[in-house]
């Protein structure tokens, strides 16, 4: 079930590219980024508004957006303005470069997470994280060559930097992928158990 999720997001995510190179074309970058993350936020304020106002609505689904206080919100309103600052790198470079680059430039992310849990949080990789971040390295060194081909020099384009600051920005964004538990605001709903792929949260 969830490797099929995964392919879905994946397949998802490519079409998202695509829309996004295409509305792009001929508009400024600000305004369809504004009304990307504004359309967006109008899915997602129907699950916010019911929670504050119906908690038992939701209680106990994916869908619950549990409250929380400034502790929770700090991190929050610092991540909004790493993630906005990688969506206005990565929508200025997705407008001034083909798709073909920009796609495998932004899939490098994970590995630039795994860079970043190695340099500050001190976590080892295994061989295959190695030659995942081995092969990114290559796959990089070979999108230069190729993009040298269709006029575009990865060292003096500006909107190639644009697209690795997305890149890099996005993977911070990331977080360290540790996460505790609040005792004082948790519901013991178990949907953190009930969605958690590996069986690795149970409750008691």
């Amino acid at each position: 079930m969830w490797l099929l999720l995964a392919f879905l997001s994946a397949t998802l995510l490519g079409f998202y590219d695509v829309f996004k190179k295409q509305s792009l074309k001929d508009n400024a970058v600000l305004p369809v980024l504004f009304l990307n993350t504004f359309f967006s936020s109008l899915v997602f304020l129907p699950f916010i508004l019911l929670s504050v106002y119906e908690p038992d609505l939701l209680g106990g689904t994916i869908f619950n957006v549990p409250v929380a206080g400034w502790e929770q919100h700090k991190y929050i309103i610092i991540k909004s303005f790493i993630v906005l600052s990688s969506w206005i790198f990565g929508y200025f470079g997705m407008k001034h470069l083909p798709i073909t680059i920009v796609g495998p430039i932004n899939a490098t992310r994970p590995v630039m997470v795994l860079i970043g849990a190695m340099l500050v949080f001190g976590e080892r990789l295994n061989l295959y994280q190695w030659i995942g971040v081995m092969l990114a390295i290559a796959s990089f060194f070979m999108l230069s060559r190729s993009g040298k081909k269709e006029g575009i020099d990865f060292k003096h384009n500006k909107w190639i930097f644009f697209i690795v600051l997305a890149a890099i920005t996005g993977a911070i964004s990331e977080g360290d992928g540790q996460y505790v538990i609040d005792a004082d605001t948790c519901m013991e709903c178990g949907a953190c158990a009930d969605g958690c792929p590996a069986g690795a949260i149970s409750q008691e």
